[in-house]
């Protein structure tokens, strides 16, 4: 695997110096996942963060009733599990892939290691400081936009604009990628197939022709 061409696409590591990039793709150890196994629970004690380079990783919490409550989904190029090197020892959430993925694992000693040089070192934060930038976009974007808007925003984003589409991930995974319950969102897919405009069926989604034209999204 290109770990070095995986960092530098992912829109997290934008502005790094490619010094620290370089640096940071030799540290990674690359590690593929099998679907639906579980990278570390919450509560776990870890000493690793993680890169994804390939897949979806679904982050996830426990209620008190017992309920997992999904926080995110997670995209190429997205770090995580960065909690238990700097805040606390133990994993604030449950990570499960959603697909065969491929994760890039950095140990608290390789960090340590990379955090020793300057440069690294500002670029680490600066991109923690994205992370954080994000997420508090992403709430924005999750209580401004309907859940129409924000199921088409995901396959742009994760699928790119087609017009078929084959999606490894369950309804109630998209569903809670995009923010919503999963009644909800097969409310939703009825009404798209009702009106024409979209059909899934198994692992095959197929939109109207023309769609992405007609929405005139860029």
């Amino acid at each position: 695997m290109d770990v070095y061409g995986v960092l530098a696409s992912a829109e997290f590591f934008r502005g790094i110096s490619e010094r620290s990039l370089r640096s940071l793709a030799a540290a990674c150890i690359a590690k593929r996942v099998e679907k639906r196994r579980v990278l570390f629970r919450e509560g776990q004690e870890g000493d690793s963060l993680y890169i994804l380079a390939e897949g979806a990783v679904q982050l996830y919490k426990s209620a008190e009733d017992g309920r997992e409550v999904v926080i995110r989904t997670l995209k190429p190029g997205e770090i995580f599990g960065e909690v238990v090197l700097f805040e606390s020892g133990c994993y604030p959430a449950s990570a499960v892939a959603l697909s065969p993925c491929v994760v890039l694992r950095l140990t608290r000693l390789q960090v340590d290691c990379l955090l020793a040089g300057e440069q690294f070192r500002g670029d680490f934060i600066s991109m923690l400081m994205r992370k954080q930038r994000y997420l508090a976009q992403r709430i924005l974007y999750l209580t401004t936009r309907d859940v129409e808007d924000r199921f088409f925003d995901f396959l742009a984003e994760q699928y790119g604009r087609q017009e078929a589409y084959r999606i490894p991930l369950s309804k109630k995974d998209v569903a809670a990628a995009i923010g919503t319950i999963p009644q909800t969102f097969s409310r939703l897919l009825l009404h798209l197939k009702a009106e024409g405009t979209a059909s899934w069926e198994g692992e095959r989604l197929a939109l109207q022709a023309g769609f992405w034209q007609r929405r005139g999204e860029p």
